[in-house]
């Protein structure tokens, strides 16, 4: 993608919205934006997070203009109406903090020794809704005591990077001398279609 193109041939880069900021390609004189992104959303009725097409803001647009005529002219062409840009794209992207499921993150500040998750200070806050949803399935899972504080179970399951249901596959694999099964199993749902496809299927 980096290399020089050869005289008297163009090159055609297709990515996906990290080349919106991360990288600079050399030479790119046209850009086409489709308008659309994936964003990880959480899914309640499968219970774990997937990956969902959404329009992209005003600032994802402006960035993906910006990777044409960086480094010499060039222009952007936009599959959507200048209306559509005007008054249906939010002006930035919800923050992933948001949008997701953060039972992990709810975790892991119980872990840290956070007692109210209500008043910690975040840079973007969550609805309270999201955090009292996120303490209610931890309980569910056993990971928090009725009284909020972090379990023997959920202590071991901080340890995993990975949503809650899969922390206490993993833990309980170990306890069950499985552990091996088990990651095959995590490893397979770990994957978002892969994950949401077995759920929607069962």
């Amino acid at each position: 993608m980096f290399a020089k193109t050869p005289e008297g041939m163009r090159k055609c880069v297709v990515c996906t919205n990290i080349a919106e900021t991360s990288l600079t390609v050399d030479g790119i004189r046209y850009v086409i934006d489709s308008g659309y992104c994936k964003l990880k959303v959480f899914n309640p009725s499968i219970g774990m997070d997937a990956l969902q097409v959404t329009p992209v803001s005003k600032a994802n647009a402006d960035q993906r203009k910006g990777r044409a005529g960086r480094t010499g002219p060039g222009m952007c062409f936009r599959m959507y109406t200048e209306q559509m840009y005007e008054t249906e794209t939010l002006q930035n992207q919800v923050p992933e903090i948001q949008r997701t499921n953060i039972s992990n993150i709810v975790l892991l500040l119980k872990k840290l020794g956070v007692e109210n998750l209500y008043e910690f200070d975040f840079m973007d806050p969550p609805p309270q809704e999201i955090i009292a949803n996120s303490m209610y399935q931890l309980w569910v899972l056993g990971a928090l005591t009725n009284t909020g504080a972090l379990s023997e179970l959920g202590e071991r399951m901080v340890d995993y990077p990975l949503d809650p249901y899969l922390q206490k596959m993993m833990v309980m694999g170990e306890k069950y001398g499985c552990t091996a099964e088990i990651a095959v199993i995590v490893a397979m749902l770990s994957v978002p279609n892969v994950g949401a496809a077995r759920w929607a299927e069962a």
